[in-house]
């Protein structure tokens, strides 16, 4: 924690709450030192709290089965998807809900889940409305024995394809299920570019901050990393500081007491 505080816009005491809050979430010690710097790539791109970062990083880890060294790619995803997509973070949190757990029991990926939702995202459909919507037409689907493909092409080529989006995935979710089928191409150019997604999370972090400000963040993170530094070392250089700081307090405490000293003797000359 003291490491990546130095060295990222998040003091040492934030990145410790952060994995605090990965050990709520059942996090071992192994998978907190996986997940951490990566969230925190995660939050500083997206500007969101690291409580939240991790508990949507979390979740959807967890809705997808996979352990904490795939961090890193799940967060790339999402920055990725937030830069080329109507996506942002609240929407993506709201759909991955349940979008997740019925993607992964079909064997759809993460990556081809968020190009379906920045498809929704970007017709106006996004959060809870295109998580339910998703989720049931996988599960719609798998009922009938069909692929998501399938799915998609049977409406494409269907001449009432309305008629054929309700058959297939029901009433509600028949307006999304028209979305996707008429976006293909979309979400084939979007899923090509999540699955090319190493590195987009630090890449978005470090533009969100260059500038004065993010400068100045950093540097009051790296300061703080160095306080702690000093004050857990036992180098000679924190030793030479420890010395510095006790002959100071008593140097400060002998002025003091001079200056009381002397205006005591000055009220009694009065």
């Amino acid at each position: 924690a003291r490491d990546l505080g130095a060295t990222t816009v998040f003091t040492a005491t934030q990145v410790g709450e952060l994995q605090t809050e990965f050990a709520k979430l059942g996090f071992s010690e192994k998978q907190i030192l996986a997940a951490t710097e990566a969230t925190l790539s995660l939050a500083a791109a997206t500007g969101s709290d690291l409580g939240e970062a991790a508990a949507i990083t979390g979740a959807t880890l967890g809705g997808f089965g996979l352990k904490a060294d795939q961090t890193q790619r799940v967060v790339d995803v999402m920055a990725k998807s937030f830069s080329t997509s109507a996506l942002d973070i609240e929407k993506f949190k709201e759909s991955m809900k349940t979008a997740a757990p019925a993607a992964s029991a079909v064997g759809i990926n993460v990556e081809k889940t968020t190009a379906l939702l920045g498809t929704l995202a970007n017709a106006g459909i996004s959060g809870s409305m295109a998580g339910n919507a998703l989720s049931k037409s996988f599960i719609e689907l798998n009922k009938k024995g069909l692929t998501l493909e399938q799915g998609l092409e049977k409406v494409a080529n269907s001449e009432n394809k309305l008629g054929a989006a309700v058959d297939l995935v029901g009433v509600n979710a028949a307006k999304s299920f028209l979305v996707l089928a008429k976006g293909t191409d979309s979400i084939k150019e979007l899923e090509i570019g999540l699955n090319n997604a190493g590195g987009a999370a630090e890449k978005m972090a470090k533009e969100q901050l260059d500038t004065l400000e993010g400068s100045l963040t950093i540097l009051n993170s790296a300061w703080e990393g160095f306080v702690l530094g000093l004050l857990s070392g036992d180098s000679a250089f924190s030793s030479i500081s420890k010395s510095i700081v006790e002959s100071t307090t008593s140097l400060l405490g002998f002025l003091t007491a001079s200056e009381d000293a002397t205006e005591a003797s000055f009220e009694t000359a009065l």
